[in-house]
């Protein structure tokens, strides 16, 4: 085998690498993101374009003319389905995929595999009536005539369904516009080159000849380099571009499209709709909309306009400008009704507002109350000896400081549901669970507290309300202990995304039908059974930092609330 044999060699293998290339890629896509027909078909094109390319390589490369002619046969294994993938490829890119039925599968696939049977088993000379080797600049190539049947089933056959293929991506080509025809233009020169070469080499149009060597395989370099460039340039296989069409017409949206004029040229469903209902029609400038539309801008405003009956409507506006080179040439308008959201909106801007008169009249009014109430009952405790009034007294100190930690309670989470800025932020989970835990401990001459020896040194996706978290839970687990003295035990788990801390308790626990209920969580919110504000307050808090808790059983007695917050 001469140098000769490489180098006519080398534009065949150079296709078949190519092609091997977008087949692996197109595998390794489907793999990551999910089958598609789109991607199955082009891996199919690629698989036939291997095949080719790789059997002809190898006959080219041989000497033996047994040889030659039994890897000409087998290189129509990725010939001869081109054509028929070539249609089934084209018919998925440009969204006709409804089309493509196990029936129409099978009968594009039929005459290929007839002509396969005839090639191998060749009847009558109906494929190959001849064969002969001839030598041309040295190589030894192998000539073959091939009969009525290949041209048919094989020549005719394909180049129909190539020509069927090309015109429907330049039908979408002409139907979509500018925009899609450089794709187009690229996918018609990957279907259509194998043929023109084909025809070329027919014609013996230099320099392609009937007696040189066979150059039709190097077409498949072509075809995998145009569509290669396709799918990379414009990411066909993300979305195909008819796709842009359909989601245009099916959009819930409705979608303008105006001239430099600002003159409405076209609109899909949706908007026709919509300009029906404003008395507006296409030709109209869009101001017969609105004419409170701004289109320097690309952002959602809610602009507020009549209807052709008189009722005020809102609309949602984003625009985008159409330029070419450095000339406006038109807009596309998207228009959404968001009359219902702009009410909703009001209702609760509304609500907002009343609440935030309730949260001035807890923090300062009720607040301020309760505390001359507690201040002139503990000075009367003092001077009174009565002990029946002393334990009176005493039933409204407890009553009132219930009272004070229920508004701060309710301080705290209407705090939460006002704020509109995003307060969370890196926070040292150590510094406020070990003070609330001291002060606990400090304060409560019945209850145990106990804590790590050494503070965990991590930060948390949190807030200044940590501390108001892990006081309600200790606070809890002190007021609701049946046990003679309460045992409370606080440990900290660290992870690699997370840390949970873990307060447990040695009262009567929480029952299993209530380890839900006991946040207020579902629909009941807080007149779920058993529910207290200050666990509902604490899991909105945590929810907020994207963390959640939970409780478990405590052995040999008890609960163990967990918190989970996550690292930052």
């Amino acid at each position: 085998m001469g140098w000769q044999y490489t180098v006519f060699a080398l534009p065949t293998l150079c296709a078949m690498i190519t092609a091997s290339l977008l087949g692996v890629y197109s595998l390794r896509y489907m793999r990551a993101h999910g089958r598609s027909s789109e991607l199955v078909a082009f891996f199919a094109v690629n698989v036939g374009l291997v095949l080719w390319t790789g059997f002809s390589s190898l006959k080219l490369l041989q000497t033996d003319p047994s040889l030659k002619l039994l890897f000409y046969r087998l290189l129509y294994f990725g010939v001869a389905p081109l054509g028929a993938l070539a249609l089934l490829f084209t018919l998925v890119h440009t969204d006709r995929v409804r089309r493509i039925t196990p029936g129409l599968i099978a009968a594009v696939m039929t005459v290929p595999v007839v002509f396969l049977v005839v090639l191998f088993t060749n009847p009558s000379g109906l494929a190959i009536e001849a064969t002969r080797l001839v030598e041309t600049n040295g190589l030894v190539v192998m000539r073959v005539d091939v009969g009525l049947g290949h041209v048919v089933l094989q020549l005719l056959y394909n180049a129909v369904l190539s020509v069927l293929s090309t015109a429907l991506i330049l039908y979408e080509a002409a139907r979509l516009g500018r925009t899609y025809i450089p794709q187009a233009v690229l996918v018609s020169i990957g279907l259509a080159a194998p043929f023109v070469f084909t025809a070329c080499t027919t014609l013996g149009i230099p320099p392609f000849g009937s007696d040189s060597v066979n150059l039709v395989p190097t077409s498949a370099a072509i075809t995998s380099a145009a569509i290669g460039v396709a799918l990379f340039r414009y990411r066909f296989l993300d979305l195909p571009p008819i796709a842009y069409t359909t989601a245009m017409e099916e959009s819930p949206d409705g979608v303008f499209v105006l001239d430099a004029d600002e003159r409405i040229v076209h609109v899909n469903t949706r908007g026709a709709e919509l300009l029906e209902r404003f008395g507006a029609a296409v030709g109209d400038p869009v101001t017969a909309v609105s004419s409170d539309l701004d289109l320097t801008t690309e952002s959602n405003d809610s602009v507020r306009t009549t209807r052709a009956d008189g009722e005020t409507v809102y609309l949602s506006a984003r625009s985008q400008r159409l330029e070419r080179g450095d000339q406006t040439v038109g807009w596309v308008i998207v228009l959404r009704d968001v009359t219902e959201l702009h009410r909703q909106k009001q209702t609760i801007l509304s609500r907002n507002e009343k609440l935030t008169l309730l949260n001035q009249i807890v923090r300062h009014d009720i607040r301020n109350d309760m505390a001359v109430i507690l201040g002139n009952a503990q000075l009367v405790e003092e001077s009174v000896d009565d002990e029946v009034v002393r334990e009176r007294l005493d039933t409204i100190i407890r009553n009132g400081e219930h009272a004070t930690e229920l508004t701060e309670n309710v301080r705290n989470l209407m705090a939460t549901m006002l704020d509109d800025e995003e307060t969370n932020r890196p926070t040292t989970l150590a510094g406020p669970l070990w003070a609330e835990a001291s002060a606990v401990r400090d304060g409560t001459a019945d209850a145990a507290v106990s804590l790590p020896d050494e503070p965990p040194d991590v930060t948390v996706v949190a807030d200044d309300m940590l501390g108001t978290v892990f006081r309600n839970l200790l606070t809890n687990a002190v007021r609701h202990n049946d046990a003679d003295r309460a045992e409370i035990d606080v440990s900290v788990e660290v992870r690699d995304d997370d840390a949970l801390v873990r307060i447990a308790d040695n009262g009567p626990g929480v029952p299993d039908n209530r380890k839900e209920t006991v946040f207020g969580r579902g629909e009941k919110g807080l007149e779920s059974p058993g529910t207290g504000l200050g666990l509902y307050l604490v899991d909105t808090i945590v929810s907020g930092y994207g963390g959640d808790m939970w409780v478990e059983d405590n052995e040999p007695r008890g609960a163990v609330f967990v918190v989970r917050l996550r690292r930052a």
